[in-house]
This record gives structure tokens, sequence and C-alpha cells, in this order.
């Protein structure tokens, strides 16, 4: 009898990548089962009443719904289970040597990105961090290497580079503005995160020129609280939005800077005295969360987003020069006495 090493048999020839991820083992597809709702006069209208005269015979009948309504069916969730097919070689950019060195010496500005999308019957989401200075990797490169690990329709390249581009250009200017290192401007930040049916929150106070990054505190975060590791990007990509989105209302003049953190004996910062709730608003917390529950608040994200975006359009007329505190004058419209959108 002969052994083979599977080492010296081919491999990768085939994948089920695509197929896996939508078994709903991750975060990234969500399947969303459409609700059917009947309509109530035509539930009523509809009886059969040899079924009912065949229903007296049996006595012992335990069914409770008997003779509150039509009795309706419930279509059941078709079993999914991983496919495989043949593997396809990515397209990968190839760099040279001299366009590595060219990288590697480019300064790296990362900004957030969200990418959501509907496709059959799931929804998808995912994040990423993007180097705006990144001359090789485009957008539409990138939509297009993610559509054909996902083995979604062609059609949707086009959306996702759209949509990147939007959000990289409102991001660009923003992400590359200095903050004073011994400004010492502090912020209350609310991070939610929702993954898996898991739904994180946390309150804290962070320095928008902090030397910590948001990756370092997500991963003490992830270790802390021994959630799972795809926690971590999500955390730190949530906590680049939320100091994106201060600084923003820092440079616009409309950032809580002088916000109540609690801190003890009037201090500017440190440790919280709180006899009655002993700081429970202060502390992380994992929530598990139904599958109506998560489509609930991602709509009340979407609806927050789309709202804040109006907010910030408002933004025109007047203007003030922040020369003063970045070095070189820079132009910035101010609001006309604009409500906070809190």
């Amino acid at each position: 009898m002969s052994y083979v090493s599977s080492s010296a048999l081919p491999q990768a020839l085939q994948t089920g990548f695509a197929s896996r991820l939508r078994l709903g083992q991750t975060s990234l597809f969500i399947h969303t089962q459409p609700t059917i709702r009947a309509h109530k006069r035509a539930a009523a209208a509809v009886f059969n009443y040899a079924e009912i005269e065949e229903d007296f015979d049996d006595d012992d009948d335990e069914d409770p719904t008997f003779g509150s309504g039509p009795r309706m069916e419930r279509k059941q969730e078709p079993r999914r289970t991983e496919s495989k097919k043949l593997a396809m070689k990515t397209k990968h950019p190839n760099y040279s040597e001299q366009q590595l060195a060219n990288l590697a010496s480019t300064e790296e500005v990362l900004v957030p990105l969200r990418l959501s999308l509907e496709y059959e019957d799931y929804r998808i989401t995912d994040f990423l961090m993007w180097n705006i200075n990144e001359p090789s990797l485009t957008p539409e490169l990138f939509a297009t290497i993610t559509c054909n690990d996902l083995e979604l329709p062609v059609g949707y390249t086009a959306n996702i580079a759209n949509s990147m581009k939007s959000q990289i250009a409102e991001y660009t200017e923003l992400a590359q503005i200095r903050l004073p290192s011994d400004a010492g401007i502090r912020v209350v930040i609310h991070l939610s995160v929702n993954l898996d049916k898991q739904l994180y929150e946390d309150k804290f106070e962070w320095d928008l020129d902090s030397a910590v990054t948001p990756e370092e505190f997500a991963r003490t975060v992830v270790a802390d609280l021994a959630i799972s590791g795809e926690f971590y990007p999500a955390i730190a990509h949530a906590l680049h939005e939320a100091i994106l989105r201060m600084k923003r209302e820092f440079i616009e003049g409309h950032a809580p800077v002088d916000s109540d953190n609690q801190a003890a004996f009037n201090q500017s910062a440190g440790w919280r005295m709180d006899q009655e709730g002993l700081g429970e608003d202060w502390v992380p917390t994992i929530e598990v969360l139904t599958q109506e529950e998560i489509e609930r608040r991602e709509v009340e994200r979407e609806r927050m987003i789309r709202r804040m975006k109006r907010e910030s359009a408002r933004i025109g007329t007047s203007e003030f020069e922040l020369g003063g505190l970045f070095g070189r004058k820079r132009r910035r419209r101010e609001s006309p006495a604009v409500g906070s959108p809190w």
C-alpha cells in the first residue's frame, strides 16, 4: 500500500470562499428575511367550511389557533450549504522595485470607508481603512477584486467604486489637517459597533491629538472583554470615524470642547466620582440582539447619517480664518446659529 502525501497533490483547485460567507457565520453577509403580511380583510374573507366541519370530529385537536382565522403555512427557509467551484487567480497589480520604494517613502494617511450593498436577500456591509496617498490601487481595481472574490455581478463594480470615491473626497482635506500637539482638545466619544448579533457600546474621553492610535485602543478593548477578533478592526474603524467627525466639528467651531466629562473635584480630566451610578455610563457593554433589532438599529444609523449630512450642507454664508491655529490660513464656512444636530 503506497502512501501519497497531500502536499504533493495539486492545491487550491476549488474554492468555497464566497458560498461560506453566505452561511451567516460572518457579519459581511447578513441574510434579510422578507416580511410577508396578509391583508386583514382578505385573510378574514377566506374560509373553508369543509375543513371546519371535518375538524368537529377531531376532539383531540390541540391547535390553539382554531377558530381564530385561516390557517397559514409558514415557509421554511432553505438550508444553505457550502458549494465549491473552480478557483480563479485574482489579478493583483504588480509593482516594480522603484514603485515599492516610492510607496514606502510616501506618508500614509488613512480614512475610514464603509460599503453597504443589497444583493438578492442579503445585506452586504463592509468597512476598511483607505490610504488617500495610494497611487497604484484605485477604487475601480479594488471594486473589481471585491466583486470577483464575493461572486457579485459586474454591475456592482461601479457602485462600489463611486461610493468609495465620494467618501474619499469627503475625508481627504480633513484628514490632512494637523491639529496643534499642545492643544489638549478632549472630547467625549460614544461608540456603537454591531457585529454578528452582538452590540458593543462604550463612552469615553479622547484627546484628538492623542499618541494612542485607534488600533491600539481597539486591541486593548478586545483583549479586556474577551470578544471576537472581528471586533478589532470594527472598533478601530468606528473610532476613526468618530475622531474625524469631532475634528470637523472643532474646525468648524461646533465641537462641544467644554462638555462635562464628570471628572471629580472639577478637574479637566481624571477619575469620576459617581456614588449613585458608580460610573455605569462610562463602561463598555456587550448586548446580544435579535435580527429585527439589528435591522432597526441599522435603519436608525442610516437615518442619522443622512441627517448629519443635511446639517453639514446648511453651513454657508459667513467665513472665518484658521491661520493662527494651523500655521497657515485656511478658509472655512461657519454656520449662522445652526443648532447642534445632537
